[in-house]
């Protein structure tokens, strides 16, 4: 039976024995992983940290060293937002002299704060759904509440999807409704279509269906987080609905269709699920030493579909230990970042395929 998120934890006292005891693991045990997590209904009543721990670790507030980054980046991004916002109420405080200079600070603006909104959701929040950073139940939910409201999504809307469906079915082409459908031939479509077609549309229809016909305690939980998130996602509203539009909605799209929808779709481009045969074969590695510098080590995506319980800064250590096994049994390792292998499928979309 595999293991979850509060029974791994007791046994990640440090990163060795996490990547030790994942080299031991059954390669197949990622596929029935059932992750819990803060203010999911299984999460209730277990322990997110190690029981028995030395009296230091009760006094720790963040579960891993590491996720100091984790917080740090996202109080960046919430003060970002909080500095466009205040230029667009001061214009001329800020040399903004008509509308012109308006047009270029809200075009510049929109493109950064979604770049930054989809690292923050997509990458750095993603690190807290499978681990929460915290060792306080309470400080994993609001946090994590105040977390994705900046990239407009209910937390708990964001972990269903990407922990229950993704990672609960992945690649199966009815169950996992997250990555893009398949066309006739086999492969992945078109990836503009993709990203357009996703957020929210797609999202929301499975959503709403998984909600509304799931267990009530879920049906439950979905609505009072939706709740608390309109509550959240409107304060800009209150502020100026034109600036709430221009410098909040506009990234937000923008991160979700270029940032997550691209970043999704490369992430499992050319894939199949697991078999015998290519076991590795569920994800592409973008190994970019750049890249997983600035991205959280979210390119070592092979290692964290097979072991997801393995915090996001051991990767590399993982990696060099399956490095071997990856090579040996076909895997995909891209030596190149997101951006790289993105352009590469748009180049491939505007290509007519005379195959078909």
């Amino acid at each position: 039976m595999s293991r979850t998120l509060s029974e791994n934890h007791a046994h990640m006292d440090d990163g060795s024995c996490a990547i030790a005891r994942a080299a031991r693991h059954d390669r197949n045990r990622w596929r029935y992983v059932r992750v819990g997590t803060v203010d999911h209904p299984r999460a209730r009543g277990r322990h997110l940290h190690a029981r028995g721990a030395n009296a230091m670790s009760r006094h720790r507030v963040l579960a891993h060293p590491q996720d100091l980054h984790c917080v740090v980046y996202h109080l960046l991004v919430l003060t970002t937002y909080a500095v466009a916002f205040w230029i667009y109420q001061n214009p001329s405080r800020s040399g903004i002299t008509g509308p012109w200079s308006m047009t270029a600070f809200v075009a510049a603006s929109s493109v950064l704060l979604a770049w930054i909104s989809g690292t923050d959701i997509g990458i750095n929040f993603h690190n807290h759904a499978h681990r929460p950073i915290f060792t306080s139940k309470f400080l994993n939910r609001w946090f994590g509440r105040i977390w994705t409201f900046s990239g407009g999504w209910p937390s708990y809307f964001w972990w269903h999807a990407h922990v229950t469906v993704h990672h609960s079915n992945l690649l199966h082409p009815e169950r996992d409704w997250t990555l893009p459908r398949r066309r006739a031939g086999g492969p992945f479509e078109n990836i503009f279509l993709y990203m357009l077609a996703h957020w929210p549309w797609r999202y929301a229809r499975h959503l709403w269906i998984d909600f509304a016909n799931g267990p009530r305690k879920r049906r439950n939980t979905a609505i009072r987080e939706l709740l608390i998130f309109a509550a959240l996602w409107s304060i800009p509203f209150w502020i100026d609905v034109k600036m709430a539009l221009l410098l909040w909605v506009l990234p937000h799209w923008l991160a979700n269709v270029l940032g997550m929808g691209a970043g999704m779709f490369v992430q499992h481009e050319g894939c199949v699920e697991a078999t015998p045969a290519r076991p590795h074969g569920h994800s592409n590695d973008h190994l970019s030493p750049v890249f997983n510098a600035t991205s959280f080590n979210i390119g070592y995506h092979i290692e964290h579909h097979e072991y997801p319980n393995v915090h996001w800064s051991e990767l590399p250590q993982l990696h060099a230990r399956m490095r071997d096994e990856l090579i040996a049994n076909g895997a995909s390792l891209q030596h190149t970042g997101y951006s790289a292998a993105a352009w590469r499928a748009y180049a491939a979309a505007c290509t007519p395929d005379f195959t078909q």
